[in-house]
This record gives structure tokens, sequence and C-alpha cells, in this order.
């Protein structure tokens, strides 16, 4: 099945922002991957994550702080060429890949903004946090160096070729 890439900045912002997470990959110290769930704010093409001040994706990252981050669309149907044709099958589906760095922020009134941008972004109205909870948050700012991004099944033309599951 054919995939396409996306090189307009317009959509590329639409499937990280129709995203209610993403998986960010770390390297261990054995060279192998290390993939976990975070939830993000986009703002301004930027990408912020937050986590508590400790933990093994921390102590990873001070090590090598090279990050890949993926999006991808989530309730994709599975469609077909033809029904009978395995490899004709594919999930109508888009995604976005960045490689870059992690940046932690230190600033505490950065870290505020920051935040408020982050919890803008999930319930769309300002919060008050208090000092202590920002003292307590490590606040990660991506900085991308590549971004791929990538449309799968898109060149379905018939409906009724879904398959319902």
């Amino acid at each position: 099945m054919r995939t396409s890439f996306i090189h307009d900045q317009q959509e590329i912002d639409k499937i990280i922002n129709g995203c209610d997470h993403c998986f960010v990959g770390i390297t261990e110290k054995d060279g192998s991957p290390y993939v976990i769930p975070m939830n993000f704010a986009y703002h301004d093409g930027q990408i912020i994550m937050h986590s508590g001040p400790e933990g093994k994706h921390l102590e990873l990252l001070e090590i090598d702080n090279r990050v890949c981050v993926t999006f991808c669309t989530e309730n994709n149907k599975l469609m077909y060429q033809h029904p009978d044709v395995a490899c004709s099958y594919a999930m109508n589906s888009k995604s976005v890949l960045i490689k870059g760095k992690i940046e932690f922020v230190e600033d505490f009134d950065e870290k505020s903004r920051l935040i408020g941008i982050f919890m803008k972004y999930y319930v769309n109205r300002d919060f008050k946090i208090s000092d202590p909870a920002i003292r307590n948050l490590k606040i990660w700012v991506l900085k991308s160096e590549i971004v791929t991004a990538k449309a799968f099944g898109q060149n379905f033309r018939y409906e009724e070729n879904v398959v319902e599951r």
C-alpha cells in the first residue's frame, strides 16, 4: 500500500494537534530503545512535555538527550483495495515523527508559563499553579531537528472498502 509524505506545515500541525498523547523514544544505557507515552502541548511549533523531578527517563536523558517523538492519528479505519489481497490492506492514518533533543527548563517563571500553556492545551482555560508544584515539575521542551510526516491508506476512493472491527 502506498505511503505518501506530508510536507505542508498546516497539515503537520493538524496531525499533532489532533493527538492526545505522543510516544517518546529514549536511548537506554545499553543502546536499546526505551519508549514512553506522554502528554504534551503544541504551541508556536514547540512541543512541551512535563514529568516529575525523578525517574529512569530523566536519568537516561541526562546521559543522552536525543529523542524520537511520534504522533499518530487515532480512530483510524482499516481499508483495502481488494478484499482477497492481503497486501492491499492499510490503516487509513497519518503520523508525524520528530527527532531532536530535549532541553529542560529550570527558570521558575518560564516553567510557570509553559505549564500554563500545557494545561490550556488540554482544558482550554487558565490555571493558577502553586509555587511548590512548579518547583516539583520537570518541564521538557523538544528542540526539533528532523520532522517527517506521512499519510497511510489515503489513496482509497471507496468508503465501502472499510473493515468493520
